[in-house]
């Protein structure tokens, strides 16, 4: 029996900076090359970032470095929980569509984010918001704890980089 339920989560972090700084960051590929000792990921690989008058996307690879119960090693490679993050910009409203492209079992695993940057005062403020379906008999909602705290923690020094970034 599969597990129906998406396991969502929710981020938001704040910088004392402009939204324009942060996005800047964002879609700066220096910064993403220079993303390294990441706990919960590897260094991200930067495929493309693509820059028009409405919109921007990043493609970045990587790799969860995490421990996933052994028992999903019959269905998806435990050493290689990789993907490409696909995020879209809307630079008119600052919002973004992410798009998380499993590299193996892509048929097992679904997610994707949405993520909005707003000015509060002198903060901006990043909103994420996702969801993570894995389609693993009796074993999904377990699989799906593990990749979304490998997430949220990858979110939280991502952050801490763009705050260095800033300063």
């Amino acid at each position: 029996m599969c597990n129906s339920v998406t396991v969502k989560f929710t981020e938001e972090q704040k910088w004392s900076a402009t939204t324009q700084d942060v996005l800047e960051v964002y879609l700066d590929p220096s910064f993403w090359t220079g993303l390294t000792d990441l706990s919960a990921t590897s260094s991200p690989e930067v495929l493309d970032i693509k820059r028009d008058s409405r919109t921007a996307v990043v493609r970045l690879h990587y790799v969860l470095s995490v421990e996933l119960p052994k028992e999903a090693s019959r269905f998806i490679n435990p050493n290689d929980v990789a993907w490409v993050e696909e995020t879209t910009w809307s630079l008119s409203d600052m919002s973004a569509e992410v798009r998380f492209l499993a590299d193996q079992a892509s048929q097992l695993m679904k997610a994707s984010a949405s993520a909005g940057l707003a000015q509060h005062g002198p903060s901006a403020v990043r909103s994420i918001r996702g969801d993570v379906k894995v389609h693993i008999p009796l074993l999904g909602s377990r699989v799906e704890k593990v990749i979304v705290q490998g997430v949220q923690d990858h979110l939280k020094e991502e952050a801490a980089a763009v705050e260095d970034r800033l300063s």
